[in-house]
């Protein structure tokens, strides 16, 4: 179980800072992606990704921490949470194709719907409640010092790509995503929000 422990919170520290670095470097330079091939984009994300995956690696036992300990409730706890967010990934890929999942309109000027249905009528970024929530149960379950130190990052860092995202989408999408804002909580739904994405009725 320890190695178990272990093992998450490796990939924790390992993935989190590449899904951060991707989407950074999607969305901040969104306006310059589109006016260049396409995978120009990628090529840069990868190289920083690379990069980023290299770093943590060679830090992983400063970034890893301290091992807190196996503490069976708070480990369940952590494996009900992230099966939370499993539930949550169904309806989410419902509603987005691959190519949404891996940034292609953001780099591309290809003209796509904005999308106001299923989970997103109960908040408007729900893939990266999805993961947020994962991170929470991923964190109870390794339960080591690094990785709550990571969750904590990978917060601030998602709330940083939302915002830039937010802004993106208000120049696509105009008065339509404007409308959209004032109806939708962006990134943490009310109770009743909640429930209906737990249970997966919209």
């Amino acid at each position: 179980m320890d190695e178990f422990r272990y093992s998450l919170a490796l990939i924790l520290i390992v993935i989190m800072p590449v899904v951060i670095t991707f989407w950074l470097v999607i969305h901040l330079g969104a306006r310059y992606w589109r006016k260049r091939p396409i995978m120009r984009a990628y090529w840069v994300a990868g190289t920083f990704i690379v990069i980023v995956v290299a770093v943590s690696i060679k830090l992983r036992a400063t970034l890893i921490g301290t091992d807190l300990g196996l503490f069976w409730p708070l480990f369940i706890a952590g494996c009900l949470i992230y099966l939370m967010s499993w539930r949550l990934w169904k309806p989410i890929k419902q509603h987005l194709d691959f190519k949404t999942f891996a940034g292609i309109p953001e780099v591309t000027n290809q003209p796509i719907a904005l999308i106001t249905t299923g989970p997103f009528s109960l908040v408007r970024h729900p893939r990266y409640l999805m993961v947020l929530v994962g991170i929470i149960g991923w964190c109870l379950m390794s339960n080591y010092s690094g990785a709550y130190w990571m969750g904590l990052i990978s917060f601030v860092g998602m709330w940083v790509i939302v915002q830039i995202e937010e802004k993106d989408l208000l120049e696509r999408f105009g008065e339509e995503y404007r409308m959209y804002q004032q109806n939708v909580p962006q990134l943490l739904p009310n109770s009743f929000g909640m429930k209906k994405l737990v249970l997966g009725k919209f």
